[in-house]
């Protein structure tokens, strides 16, 4: 079903523009947010003023009080699960979070894990391990028997009034392998529904009850109430929760695809969009485009559209469409190749995991999704929009280091690709 197109007026992108956004100018103190990379070791990708999330996750663990939420895809250490071996010598980055986690739960700390099905046959170990201690918890959710998808989304929520969400897996390769952007918000009303999400799918997971097919109706993304928040930089900005599938939605977090339509269709002057990949089409061959019209409006409105994607992305199913892309006026397509580590392969990594999209220096998105139909369709995923004069600006350094940087490699329409090695 596609999402209708629901082009904002004037007063709408005045909103966007710079003036006052609903839930901005209240009583409320405003929260924080700032953002968090991982970048490939030994790559030209850090941005050394933004911390990396291998030392952020450890920090707000050990400060929580009363409650730890985690929901990730999987969950992977340097010798779990049956990958490839990676190169002898490398650093587990992952494992100081996972003591937090330990040393929380025996503080009396409330510990509580999810994690997809599907990888649990490849990576059971820590939430097994996590699950096993006194005073935490872990529940499997089962998307596919759910939804026909996956849990795909990576948050963390902290003592009801702090989360952290991004592209960042809790895999040791997310925090020193692959190129992730997240976020981290000190927030209580934003942090209530990002819990809201994660108690829902705590209670599928104990009982996976059938879900309806319904597409909800949701509201235009400017005209649904903000928190106030401050960037790291001092900008006003105010941010909103959102989730996918529609059918999995606690109250008061909209379905996220309409939004991030919404968000596109506000574009005047520039959209920068960062992902692993990029579909049109799914396993049925039924078509999404809700996604790629956007961009092409965009495009026709005079906004210059830039888009990076993965080198996972040069098959033989995305790349037509991504071409379909650039060789229309104000639309630039790249690839961003890294190189292997200097010890030798690692098993899937080595790539371009961001998810995020910026419009005109005033909007963002950033989420778990990749950019396809089942993600938004049939799949847990988060979302976290931000909008106000600067809420991308840290966002698009990070993508203008990739956009000019020794790995990115234009895609051009006449050009022949194959992807890389993954395992």
């Amino acid at each position: 079903m596609p999402v209708r197109h629901r082009r904002p007026s004037g007063a709408l992108f005045a909103l966007l523009l710079g003036a006052l956004l609903p839930g901005v100018a209240g009583a409320v103190e405003p929260g924080t947010i700032s953002f968090v990379e991982s970048f490939p070791a030994g790559t030209a990708l850090d941005l050394p003023d933004l911390e990396e999330a291998a030392v952020v996750w450890p920090r707000v663990i050990d400060a929580a009080d009363a409650r730890v939420r985690v929901a990730s895809f999987y969950f992977s250490r340097i010798g779990d699960g049956r990958d490839a071996a990676p190169p002898a010598g490398l650093t587990d980055r992952l494992l100081p979070s996972l003591a937090a986690l330990r040393a929380a739960a025996g503080r009396g700390v409330k510990v509580q894990l999810i994690a997809d099905s599907k990888f649990m046959d490849n990576y059971p170990e820590v939430p097994g391990e996590i699950g096993a201690l006194d005073g935490a918890e872990t529940r499997i959710l089962d998307g596919g028997r759910l939804w026909g998808g996956i849990q795909h989304a990576k948050y963390m929520v902290l003592d009801d009034d702090a989360f952290f969400v991004g592209s960042q897996n809790w895999d040791w390769r997310a925090l020193d392998q692959i190129h992730e952007l997240g976020a981290l918000v000190r927030q209580p009303e934003l942090a209530a529904r990002v819990a809201a999400v994660f108690d829902l799918d705590w209670s599928l997971a104990a009982d996976p009850r059938p879900m309806p097919a319904v597409v909800p109706d949701t509201p235009d993304l400017f005209t649904l109430p903000t928190s106030p928040l401050r960037t790291a930089a001092g900008a006003a900005v105010g941010g909103l929760v959102a989730a996918s599938p529609p059918q999995a939605l606690p109250e008061g977090v909209p379905w996220d695809l309409p939004l991030l339509v919404d968000l596109i269709d506000a574009a005047q002057d520039s959209v920068h969009l960062q992902l692993l990949s990029y579909g049109t089409t799914d396993r049925e061959q039924r078509l999404f485009d809700d996604l790629d019209r956007a961009l092409r409006r965009a495009a026709v409105r005079g906004a210059q559209v830039r888009i990076i994607v993965s080198n996972w992305s040069k098959t033989k199913y995305k790349v037509p469409w991504l071409k379909s892309l650039a060789v229309l006026p104000g639309i630039e397509v790249r690839f961003t190749n890294i190189p292997e580590h200097a010890r030798g392969f690692i098993p899937f990594a080595r790539v371009e995991h961001a998810k995020y999209l910026t419009v005109d220096g005033r909007g963002l998105w950033l989420g778990t999704s990749n950019w396809s139909r089942d993600y938004f369709f049939d799949s847990r995923n988060l979302s976290l929009f931000v909008l106000g004069e600067g809420a991308p600006a840290d966002p698009d350094r990070f993508f203008n280091l990739s956009w000019h940087g020794p790995y990115a490699e234009t895609l051009e329409p006449a050009g022949e690709y194959a992807p890389p090695r993954r395992n």
